[in-house]
């Protein structure tokens, strides 16, 4: 099974690029907001495995979707990885208190985010075929 990603992103191109780079490293986005209303109600009904989060929004602050993530059932909370211009320490530091599991540069550090969710998705397949693995007696 894929690694299901949530997409918090207000910009349609960058939206399209990171679709396309999710599904090339075996990940499934199963959805996308381009504001924090939306997506903390959507992220709490499609319960993903990773949400990626850009601070800027349409509407309301990726830091206001971090906040509503930490407080969902800790059993409930995806891997929370901001990706963002904006790159300053202080976004950073209040990125990390409101429960951000990484924070990237996307100016220049998006080919690690991506190394991320690549990650998962590899130990997803690892996990999902050792399971489907028949016992050797």
């Amino acid at each position: 099974m894929a690694v299901r990603v949530y997409l918090v992103e207000d910009s349609a191109l960058v939206f399209k690029r990171l679709q396309e780079w999710m599904e090339e490293v075996g990940a499934k986005v199963v959805g996308h907001a381009d504001d924090a209303t939306t997506a903390i109600a959507a992220i709490g009904e499609l319960r993903p495995d990773v949400v990626v989060i850009d601070i800027a929004l349409r509407e309301g602050t990726g830091l206001h979707v971090l906040k509503e993530i930490d407080e969902l059932p800790e059993e409930d909370r995806p891997v929370r990885v901001v990706l963002t211009n904006f790159n300053r320490q202080w976004y950073r530091d209040a990125a990390k208190r409101l429960g951000a599991d990484y924070f990237f540069d996307k100016s220049c550090e998006t080919p690690q985010m991506i190394d991320v969710v690549r990650s998962m998705s590899s130990a997803r397949l690892r996990a999902s075929a050792t399971a489907r693995a028949p016992a050797h007696v």
